[in-house]
């Protein structure tokens, strides 16, 4: 609706889609407007529904008592689930919150700023900042495979010679049962020492 094509000089001639609208009091408009649905309304309601949904997660289902050892190592491991979906879920937030923050913050300066000026930094600093807005949708599927055990577990199985194998205490000979544990690559070997 507010765009049109327009002709210019980029290293040349070059035909352009740009924004054009009526009026300053149009365009501030369309800008808040812009903020509000895409960055601010995205992020109250992702934090509300993650607050609600954490809040449901820590309700216990079962009191566990002090005589039931299965119950105390259910809600043990239940405890240890919620504060691993906690992280997931302020690094998601987080990772929103910062992808697209920096586009936002240039459209708002960009519009109610007075000595806003346009060069060829501050355009790159557009380019770059759009670029952050779609890493958020890229970065998203990383976080919620890698935050998984499950996923991470599945990786290390397909790719094994990416990763470095440990080798126990237990399986040093006599005299470095206290030593570190080792990290070796796979096909190489490394010979135990033994602790002063």
């Amino acid at each position: 609706m507010y765009h049109r094509i327009t002709k210019g000089e980029w290293f040349g001639p070059q035909t352009y889609c740009t924004e054009h609208f009526p009026s300053i009091s149009h365009e501030k408009a369309f800008i808040l407007y812009n903020f509000l649905a895409v960055y601010l309304l995205p992020l109250v309601t992702i934090c509300v529904c993650y607050t609600a949904m954490l809040c449901q997660m820590g309700r216990p289902t079962v009191e566990p008592s002090d005589n039931n050892y299965q119950l105390q190592l259910l809600a043990g491991r239940s405890e240890a689930m919620r504060a691993k979906i906690s992280r997931m879920v302020a690094v998601m937030v987080l990772l929103f919150a910062l992808c697209w923050g920096p586009i936002q913050l240039y459209i708002l300066v960009q519009a109610f700023s007075p000595s806003f000026e346009r060069d060829y930094y501050i355009y790159k600093v557009k380019i770059w900042a759009h670029c952050m807005s779609y890493t958020n949708s890229s970065v998203n599927p990383i976080v919620y495979s890698f935050m998984g055990t499950n996923f991470r577990k599945a990786f290390k199985k397909a790719f094994p010679f990416i990763f470095k194998q440990r080798i126990a205490a237990a399986n040093l000979p006599q005299g470095t049962a206290n030593a570190e544990m080792h990290f070796i690559s796979c096909g190489s070997q490394i010979a135990p020492t033994s602790q002063e």
